[in-house]
C-alpha cells in the first residue's frame, strides 16, 4: 500500500512538472482585474439640486474592478465579464445660499455596473507573453444617491425635502487600451493595461415620488440639472491590473 501511494505521489509530481506554460495553447482563464483613474463627474450629480446654492466638493477619480473569462487564441482574445465602475464618494458636501448661510450638508454617491465584451488584439509575444490593443463594448446600468443633512436655516427654506433622494440611468461604454500580459507562475499571468473609458448618462430617472428642492417629482421622471437633463460623466483614463488564471 505504502509503495503505490508512492508512486502515485511520483506521478503527479512528474505531470505537474511536466507541464510547461503556452500563452498561445493555454485557452480559457477566468480572470479579475482592478482599475483606477481620474473621471469628468465632479459636482455634477448634485450641482444644481437648489437654485441659488452653491456646493462644495466634487468626485475627481472613478475606481473600479472587472471578473469574467477570457477566450484566448494566438492573433486574438475576447474575454466577457461584468465590470464595476466606483467613482469617489463626495462626503461633508456644504450648500449655502448666496449670504453664506448654510442650508444643508449632503453626501452623494455613485455606482455603476456593465456587462462587458473586449477583444484583445496580440501584437507581439512569445510563449510566456504578449502585447495587445484592447477594445471593449459595455452597457452599463449607474445609479445615483444623494443624502442631505437639513440644517434650521435649510428646513425653513424647504420645508419636506427629502433627505434621500435616488435615481438611476444607463448609457453605452466604450473602451480602447494598450496592455501587456506576462507570465506570473505556471498557470496564471498578470495584464497590465493602460487606456481610455467613453461613458457618459445622460437619462437618469427618479426611483420614485421625492420631494426636492425644486418641487414634487414622480417615479420615473428625468432628473434635471437646471434647465437640461443631469449628466454623470464617467468618462476617462485607466490603468488596470489584472490576473489570469488558465485550465
Amino acid at each position: 500500500m505504502k509503495l503505490v501511494s508512492f508512486f502515485a505521489i511520483l506521478f503527479f509530481f512528474s505531470a505537474a512538472e511536466a507541464r510547461v506554460f503556452d500563452i498561445n495553447r493555454d485557452t480559457v482563464a477566468p480572470y479579475f482585474s482592478l482599475t483606477g483613474g481620474p473621471s469628468a463627474v465632479g459636482k455634477s450629480g448634485y450641482e444644481n439640486e437648489a437654485t441659488g446654492v452653491n456646493v462644495s466638493g466634487d468626485s475627481k477619480y472613478t475606481y473600479g474592478g472587472e471578473f469574467g473569462f477570457l477566450v484566448s487564441t494566438k492573433p486574438m482574445n475576447l474575454a466577457f465579464g461584468i465590470e464595476f465602475l466606483k467613482p469617489g464618494v463626495v462626503d461633508n458636501i456644504s450648500g449655502t445660499n448666496s449670504g453664506g448661510t448654510q442650508l444643508y450638508s449632503a453626501t452623494s454617491e455613485v455606482l455603476g455596473y456593465a456587462p462587458k465584451v473586449t477583444l484583445e488584439f496580440n501584437l507581439h509575444g512569445d510563449n510566456v507573453s504578449r502585447s495587445f490593443v484592447a477594445v471593449g463594448l459595455g452597457y452599463a446600468t449607474v445609479s445615483l444617491k444623494n443624502s442631505y443633512t437639513m440644517t434650521a436655516a435649510g428646513t425653513s427654506a424647504y420645508p419636506g425635502v427629502d433627505t434621500t433622494i435616488e435615481s438611476k440611468g444607463n448609457a453605452t461604454e466604450l473602451s480602447a487600451g494598450l496592455g501587456y500580459e506576462g507570465i506570473l507562475s505556471d498557470t496564471v499571468t498578470y495584464a497590465f493595461q493602460f487606456g481610455y473609458r467613453q461613458l457618459k448618462v445622460d437619462n437618469l430617472k427618479y426611483s420614485k415620488d421625492y420631494n426636492t428642492f425644486n418641487g414634487t417629482v414622480s417615479s420615473g421622471g428625468s432628473v434635471h440639472n437646471g434647465a437640461s437633463n443631469r449628466v454623470l460623466d464617467l468618462s476617462g483614463g485607466f490603468l488596470s491590473l489584472g490576473f489570469r488564471f488558465y485550465m
